[in-house]
C-alpha cells in the first residue's frame, strides 16, 4: 500500500493511492488485485479573484473529482476449492467431493468515478454538496449454475459486468443560531443500475424463493435480480369467461402450465397471446427490489441545556417479494389466513378479490406478482431528548436523556417491515420477506456522566 497527498496553498489538492492485495478465498491462479485510486480537488473560493469579488452571501466553492478501484473478497473461505466431506456407508468410512472448486476464480472490482461540487452560502450557514458517480463492476461473483452431470448445481465464478449511476445530495443548513438553536442535515440517492454482460454468451440467471419456480432474472439490460413473473390481473369469474377465451384462440383448452383453469383461478396476463399459460413464454418484468431514491433527515434543536434531535429515513420506489402472503393470503387449509381472504371467489361470490379456496398451497402464486408489493416508506428512526445539568460536584458533566427507536412507520406494505430482506446471505434474493422477525419499538432511558480525572476527598 502507498499513498501520496499534496496541498498546494488551500487551493489545489492531489493524492493518489496504489494498493496489491491478496485474498486467500480466492484461485491458486488468481488470488492478486492491484487496486489504484486518485482525486483531485480546486477550491475556487480560495482564489484571489473569488475574493474580490464583491458579495457577501456566497462563501464556498469548490469542485472535485476522483477515480478508483475497488475489490470484494465477500465470499465463503472455500469458494475456491473442491471440499471433502466425511461420510460412512455401508459400513466403511470415507469422504466424497461436496462442492467444485474453481483455481481462477478472483477479485470482482468496482471502478469508481465522482464529480461532485461544494458550495456555501451566508457564513457557510447553509452548505450543499452535489455528486454524480457511476460504478462498473466486472467480474461479478456468482454462484454460476452448472451442467447437472457434474453432480453440482452451482458453482463460484467470475461472470458479468454491471453498471450503476447516479447522484448524491447533501445539504447541512444552521437554521437558527441563537439562545434557541435548529440544525439541519438532508441527504438523497439515486441510483440505477444495468447489468451490461453475463458471462461469453449472456445467458441469463435465474433464482427465486421457490427454486425451480424462479421469480427473479439478472439479464443484460435489466436491473439487477429483476422480478421475472406472471402478471397477475386478476380471478376467473365464470366458466363462461374462460370459454369465451378458449374461443378467441381456437378453442383450445386454456391451461396454466399444462393443468386445466377452473373458475375461481388467478388470472393471468397472456404475453404471447397463445391462449395458454407458460413459464418460458408469459412472464414479464414486472418490478425491481432496488429502490429509486434513498433519503435521510436529521433535525437537531437545543434550548439553554435542552436538546432534541430527530431523525427520519426513507426509500421509493423498491418493490418487495412478499412471500409470507402465499401462505395467509392463498385461502387454504394449509395455514392460518388473513381476515380479507374472507373476500374470495366462490359460485355466490364471482367477483371476489381472492382466488378460490384450496386444499393445498397452490405454488402457482409464489410465482407471480399477486406477491409483490411497492416497498416505498417514511420512517421516524430515531427520536432522542436530552438535558444537561450545569456543573455537579465532582461530575464534569452530567446528561440524561429518552431515546425512541423505530418510532413510527408510514408505507403501503401490508408486512411487518418495508426495509426487509430476509435472505440477506443471498445476492439473489433480495428484497425477501419471508418469516422476517418484525423490528422492536424500543425506548431507552440512560445517562452519561464524565468526572475529573484526579479528585480529592475532603478529610476529617
Amino acid at each position: 500500500f502507498g499513498r501520496l497527498q499534496y496541498n498546494y496553498d488551500e487551493r489545489y489538492m492531489l493524492s493518489g493511492s496504489l494498493r496489491f492485495d491478496g485474498g486467500s478465498v480466492f484461485g491458486v491462479n488468481n488470488k492478486w488485485g492491484v487496486f489504484p485510486a486518485i482525486s483531485g480537488g480546486w477550491i475556487i473560493s480560495n482564489e484571489k479573484f473569488f475574493k474580490n469579488w464583491d458579495q457577501k452571501w456566497w462563501n464556498t466553492l469548490k469542485i472535485r473529482a476522483s477515480y478508483g478501484v475497488t475489490g470484494n473478497n465477500s465470499i465463503s473461505n472455500t469458494a475456491a476449492y473442491a471440499t471433502l466431506t466425511s461420510s460412512v456407508y455401508g459400513g466403511a468410512a470415507g469422504y466424497y467431493t461436496s462442492s467444485l472448486g474453481n483455481a481462477d476464480l478472483g477479485w470482482e472490482k468496482t471502478h469508481s468515478t465522482d464529480i461532485a461540487v461544494d458550495l456555501g452560502f451566508l457564513n457557510n450557514r447553509i452548505q450543499l454538496s452535489l455528486d454524480w458517480y457511476t460504478k462498473n463492476t466486472t467480474d461479478l461473483l456468482y454462484q454460476v449454475p452448472v451442467e447437472g452431470a457434474s453432480g453440482f448445481s452451482t458453482i463460484w465464478d467470475n461472470l458479468g459486468d454491471i453498471h450503476n449511476e447516479g447522484f448524491e445530495i447533501e445539504l447541512n443548513t444552521h437554521n437558527l443560531t441563537g439562545n434557541f438553536k435548529w440544525d439541519t442535515s438532508f441527504n438523497m440517492s439515486y441510483n440505477k443500475n444495468e447489468v451490461k454482460k453475463l458471462g461469453t454468451d449472456n445467458t441469463p440467471i435465474y433464482s427465486g424463493f421457490s427454486g425451480s419456480n424462479y421469480s427473479n432474472i439478472l439479464t443484460v439490460g435489466k436491473a439487477v435480480n429483476t422480478y421475472y413473473m406472471y402478471d397477475a390481473i386478476g380471478v376467473w369469474k365464470n366458466q363462461a369467461e374462460i370459454d369465451a377465451y378458449s374461443a378467441a384462440h381456437n378453442g383450445q383448452p386454456v391451461t396454466f402450465e399444462g393443468k386445466q383453469i377452473q373458475p375461481g383461478d388467478i388470472r393471468y396476463r397472456d404475453v404471447n397471446n397463445d391462449g395458454k399459460y407458460d413459464k418460458d413464454n408469459d412472464r414479464d418484468y414486472l418490478g425491481s427490489p432496488t429502490p429509486k431514491f434513498v433519503f435521510g433527515m436529521t433535525n437537531r434543536f437545543s434550548y439553554k441545556n435542552f436538546d432534541l434531535s430527530v431523525y427520519i429515513n426513507g426509500s421509493v420506489g423498491n418493490d418487495i417479494y412478499n412471500v409470507l402472503r402465499a401462505e395467509t393470503n392463498i385461502v387454504s387449509a394449509w395455514g392460518n389466513q388473513r381476515a380479507e381472504v374472507k373476500d374470495r371467489w366462490t359460485v355466490n361470490n364471482p367477483n371476489g378479490k381472492y382466488p378460490r379456496a384450496h386444499v393445498l398451497v397452490n405454488q402457482n402464486l409464489l410465482q407471480s406478482d399477486y406477491l409483490i408489493e411497492d416497498g416505498s416508506f417514511l420512517r421516524i428512526q430515531n427520536v432522542t431528548l436530552g438535558y444537561t445539568f450545569p456543573k455537579v460536584s465532582f461530575l464534569r458533566s452530567l446528561r440524561i436523556y429518552a431515546t425512541a427507536q423505530n418510532l413510527l412507520t408510514i408505507t403501503g406494505y401490508s408486512g411487518y417491515n418495508p426495509e426487509v430482506n430476509s435472505q440477506g446471505q443471498s445476492n439473489l434474493q433480495l428484497g425477501v420477506d419471508y418469516n422476517a422477525y418484525p423490528t422492536a419499538r424500543s425506548f431507552i432511558l440512560g445517562v452519561n456522566t464524565v468526572s475529573y480525572t484526579h479528585l480529592t476527598l475532603p478529610t476529617k
